[in-house]
């Protein structure tokens, strides 16, 4: 991430900059207002000279920076601090005798690190030194007010401003760099637990949820003290005749023939459903808020999507599988859910296999 490009979008903050700006007029006006009551000067030459004609300008200043936001045109950032160098420009001609008003250009310097681009905080101070320079140069009214002491002392207090705002962005750059390194640290951190935990969790060759897994989910559910009101049921699947693929056809075709069994189930899976590879050609599905009748057809479907598909590397072409089911009844533990679902499964295989069994 390189910070020292970093493009912000300025839209919403010139706009935010410009509505202080005609707040600052409207102060301006009630405060040369007041004055206008309370001072000694002629009071037509200072209505026209120090509030409506400098009040004229710095509407038609704010105007054109209105414009300019508005229509969105490039550079807008730096218009605005040059609108506001203007304005405060506008002020020390129109009030030559109060001095002090120049030291508001720190004001632009200021406003510029907001926009976080150092170019503009340059921008800004080069802005201040002209704007000083300029009216100190042609105004006599305000050479007068002004002493060459103080001349000098305002730049030094621009340069020095815009140099302190110039560390401040670049610690606060060096900070947020810090934030981030931290962040996609722990980031990465955090992706390499997920993945731990996705590899202590899922068996690698199938995608399915391994033994350890599969327990842990069947104990979170007989914690629950509605259990018996969900309608759990363990499913049981073995591979028929798994042992002979091996033997005939090698380890590498009992691999293929494992990770096609994992992906018949999973696509007949509802979101409820809990699959895992329980053990080498065994499988253990765990269902909950599902009747007996509904799971029996589901497995019916996957029985009849493994045994109607043809592998070219068997020989006999087709393999099939046993299931075995078991229904969580009231009171009966994990021990016993397991043991029905094992009673089904074998009787299934010891009955011809290939077929499902209601324990």
């Amino acid at each position: 991430m390189n910070l020292a490009n970093l493009h912000l979008d300025t839209s919403s903050l010139s706009r935010a900059i410009l509505r202080s700006c005609w707040l600052i007029i409207l102060l301006y006006v009630l405060a040369t207002g007041s004055y206008l009551f309370i001072s000694d000067y002629n009071r037509s030459t200072f209505l026209t000279e120090a509030i409506l004609l400098p009040t004229f300008k710095m509407v038609f200043v704010c105007g054109c920076l209105e414009l300019c936001v508005r229509k969105g045109y490039r550079w807008v950032e730096f218009a605005v601090i040059a609108g506001v160098n203007m304005m405060i420009g506008i002020m020390m001609v129109s009030l030559y005798t109060l001095p002090m008003i120049a030291y508001l250009l720190i004001f632009p310097i200021l406003i510029s690190l907001f926009y976080y681009q150092q170019r503009i905080i340059y921008f800004s101070l080069l802005q201040g030194l002209l704007t000083i320079s300029i009216l100190y140069m042609t105004s006599f009214h305000l050479r007068d007010g002004l002493k060459t002491s103080s001349f000098i002392l305002i730049i030094a207090m621009l340069i020095g401003t815009a140099m302190i705002i110039i560390n401040l962005r670049n610690r606060t750059f060096a900070l947020v760099r810090e934030f981030v390194g931290i962040t996609q640290e722990k980031q990465e951190l955090q992706t390499k637990n997920i993945m731990m935990e996705r590899i202590n969790r899922i068996d690698p060759a199938t995608e399915l949820y391994n033994h350890r897994s599969f327990y842990e989910h069947l104990d979170s559910i007989l914690s629950l003290q509605s259990t018996h009101s969900l309608n759990v049921h363990l499913v049981l699947l073995d591979i028929d005749n798994f042992k002979q693929v091996n033997d005939s056809f090698g380890h590498a075709v009992g691999d293929f023939i494992i990770q096609f069994v994992a992906k018949v189930i999973k696509d007949h899976m509802e979101p409820d459903d809990f699959a895992a590879r329980y053990g080498g050609e065994e499988f253990a599905i765990l269902c909950v808020d599902k009747e007996t009748e509904q799971l029996h057809e589901q497995i019916e479907r996957i029985r009849r999507a493994l045994m109607t598909k043809e592998h070219n590397e068997l020989t006999y072409k087709h393999i099939t599988a046993s299931f075995g089911i078991q229904k969580l009844h009231l009171g009966m533990s994990k021990e016993d859910l397991f043991h029905g679902a094992d009673s089904a499964l074998y009787t299934a295989k010891k009955s011809g296999k290939n077929r499902i069994v209601i324990g």
